[in-house]
């Protein structure tokens, strides 16, 4: 155990050296002095973690005291033994999803860094064991008063499945054996933090047959090649979840359908759900192929190797609806596309049960989720070659 006396007595040498307080159990972090060779003598908190040494300057002796630097150290200890950061939680929940192949990986990280970890660093650093609610609401109120509403429930959202995530990691008994990682979670701080609910009432608008001709044959109006086939090929494949199709890359993709990765069922397997191509459809990824037919996917952004994001999809949407506000009955958003199809394929005769089965629907009576395995895929296909010819006739769209 270090004195003052002892440390006053250490001279400067030929090079550094340091001594240690050597209090403490078996790891714990320990107080070390580190004689400098100028005869400056500077105080750590020094601990090792998985075999790797990690020290944190505590200032210089003797203007931090011993006394206040073994409380500094204490303090230290007492926040490494509250287990590893909310950052590091955050990327071991976005790690999970990328091992699932769950579509909202890439999604769920963009998200953290834009809302969490970039704009709330501190916060992003503490022990994830040590968030409390009054952390959470201190983000999501951020984004609130930034001008975000219903993202922000969808973040709260993510935080809870990342805390859920660290719980079940952390009371697993295979995981904890072979995962070094230690959160020291008790409980779900996102779960004392309320749901805005009147940000989470069901869409109800639709396009009409003449808005959704006019918003086909609009395009491209001032966006890229990219975002106009985009749009068209969601319109075309009856309405797909954006997220899933731009997390399809080319292997997906095959002469008669895209192969699309549904979200996870509640037994916890994600399904693989089939989409017929059309000649209407073929077209929108032929025009593409013109100049993404290099990339790992179709529907690339600026980054040639990745996907357009889906926030930057909707905002495209959102701008051309702003230039020709004249020309439709309200605005509209990029979820509205998906219902519209889903209403006016009713519109041109195709059951319900079709419809789910195009937009990939999980059917939820005991024959359809216990017992029946057939694909449906010539239906699904019969159903959108009537689609598409209906968009012709009565939408008035240009193919």
């Amino acid at each position: 155990m270090l004195t003052d006396k002892q440390i006053r007595s250490l001279k400067p040498g030929p090079t550094d050296y340091t001594r240690s307080d050597q209090r403490g159990s078996r790891g714990d972090g320990v107080l070390v002095v580190k004689v400098k060779t100028t005869g400056v003598k500077e105080l750590y908190y020094v601990r090792y973690v998985q075999k790797k040494i990690r020290r944190k300057k505590l200032g210089n002796w003797p203007d931090l005291s011993l006394a206040d630097a073994r409380l500094k150290c204490s303090q230290a200890s007492e926040t490494d033994a509250s287990g590893a950061s909310l950052s590091l939680l955050l990327d071991s929940y976005v790690a999970k999803l990328q091992v699932e192949n769950a579509v909202s990986h890439d999604d769920v990280k963009w998200s953290f860094k834009k809302y969490v970890t970039d704009p709330h660093p501190d916060i992003a650093k503490m022990p994830a064991a040590l968030i409390e609610p009054g952390h959470i609401k201190d983000i999501l109120s951020k984004m609130i008063k930034d001008g975000v509403t219903t993202f922000t429930n969808r973040v709260r959202s993510r935080l809870h499945a990342a805390f859920q995530h660290g719980l079940n990691h952390e009371n697993n008994p295979r995981e904890y054996l072979q995962d070094g990682v230690r959160f020291g979670l008790k409980h779900n701080p996102v779960a004392g933090v309320p749901v805005q609910e009147d940000w989470e009432k069901p869409g109800e608008r639709a396009l009409s047959p003449e808005e959704l001709g006019k918003l086909w044959n609009l395009l491209p109006d001032q966006l890229s090649l990219v975002t106009s086939e985009l749009i068209k090929f969601l319109i075309a494949t009856g309405g797909q979840r954006p997220t899933q199709l731009l997390a399809t890359d080319r292997d997906g993709y095959h002469k008669d359908h895209v192969l699309l990765r549904d979200r996870k069922s509640k037994s916890g397997e994600r399904t693989a759900h089939a989409v017929p191509l059309t000649p209407l459809s073929s077209a929108c990824l032929e025009r593409l192929s013109m100049i993404t037919a290099d990339n790992p996917y179709p529907f690339s952004g600026k980054d040639l190797k990745e996907s357009i994001h889906t926030n930057s999809l909707s905002r495209a949407v959102t701008k051309l609806y702003s230039r020709h506000k004249g020309e439709f009955a309200g605005p509209f958003t990029l979820r509205d596309i998906r219902r519209t199809c889903k209403t006016l394929m009713g519109a041109a005769g195709l059951s319900k049960d079709v419809r789910d089965r195009i937009q990939g629907h999980a059917l939820s009576d005991v024959s359809s989720k216990h017992y029946d395995r057939y694909d449906y895929f010539k239906e699904k296909q019969a159903a959108l070659e009537v689609w598409a010819a209906w968009l012709v006739k009565e939408a008035k769209i240009t193919p």
